[in-house]
């Protein structure tokens, strides 16, 4: 693992509150296509079916999933926000996309935020299992290595390439996370 990974990993703004930030040396125009298309988002990420309007619908996954919910703001090409997931149990939840034009090709900041006390899959069980808030914390090593994953593969996908299927075991990155919560999650 390079020191360069380790400047990839997850912010957290707060314990409820993750940041992403990737910078990918595509326009605008092609990053944000990638995220509010349904068939782009559907190889770098998962299965989407999309009404990309406020207030339409979006789910992924190949059958009822819950990751659904309603776009909540867009601002072709700069913003999109979907409101979820589950957001009857989870209604100050969201996940969005903030793009911007850099000389360098577009920085793309990828914000995840959950309902302070809503755990997501509780029947996962913690991980890791000794952080101080482990029964209460909506964040595993899986799924921050699960967004980090998405990220690469996108950043494959605007440069035309074949989308590598990398598992999250397979992956390295579960033990980094573990470590980057202990050490980083409010």
């Amino acid at each position: 693992m390079t020191n360069d990974v380790r400047a990839e990993l997850v912010r957290f703004i707060d314990r409820w509150t993750i940041e992403y930030v990737r910078v990918y040396p595509h326009p605008i125009e092609c990053v944000w296509r990638a995220i509010t298309d349904a068939n782009e988002i559907s190889v770098w990420f998962w299965q989407a079916k999309f009404d990309l309007r406020v207030g339409g619908a979006f789910e992924f996954g190949p059958d009822e999933s819950d990751l659904n919910g309603v776009f909540d703001a867009i601002d072709p090409p700069r913003l999109v926000r979907f409101k979820g997931p589950s957001p009857t149990e989870n209604p100050e939840g969201y996940f969005q996309f903030a793009l911007e034009a850099v000389p360098t090709g577009t920085r793309m900041a990828f914000v995840q935020h959950f309902t302070p006390g809503f755990v997501p899959h509780p029947e996962w069980g913690a991980d890791p299992v000794d952080h101080p808030f482990a029964a209460v914390n909506p964040w595993r090593a899986g799924t921050l290595t699960g967004w980090h994953l998405a990220f690469a593969a996108l950043a494959q996908l605007l440069g035309g390439q074949a989308v590598d299927d990398v598992s999250l075991e397979d992956s390295g990155l579960i033990p980094v996370y573990r470590e980057h919560i202990l050490a980083t999650q409010p």
